[in-house]
């Protein structure tokens, strides 16, 4: 048996939020959505949740249709936007290509 040491713990530092960053103002949502992906990342909840959402849309980007790689990359996605009233859960998140982002955006007016 090895003792667990506290030296043996990663320090993780979260990042600040900037102080103009309105979470209901739809020009700071790719803001919120880079944050989103990031703590997702972090966690083995989030990157369940992201192997979930990745298998759902057959490993294809829900905007061009293309295949989602490492190579590729991707970005989480709000299908009904918080600012119109959508939630942080699965049914409301999608998987696109970074490039796609500013591309026709999927659905958003449900």
């Amino acid at each position: 048996m090895t003792l667990v040491k506290a030296t043996d713990t990663a320090i993780r530092r979260h990042d600040k939020i900037k102080k103009d960053a309105n979470p209901y103002d739809p020009k700071w949502e790719p803001y919120f959505e880079g944050r989103l992906g990031l703590k997702m990342r972090g966690s083995p909840k989030g990157k369940r949740q992201l192997l979930i959402m990745w298998l759902e849309q057959a490993g294809k980007c829900s905007i061009c249709s293309q295949r989602i790689t490492k190579e590729t990359g991707w970005r989480i996605h709000h299908i009904l936007s918080k600012s119109k009233g959508g939630k942080d859960n699965l049914s409301n998140l999608t998987l696109i290509h970074p490039n796609c982002l500013y591309k026709t955006k999927p659905n958003t007016d449900k």
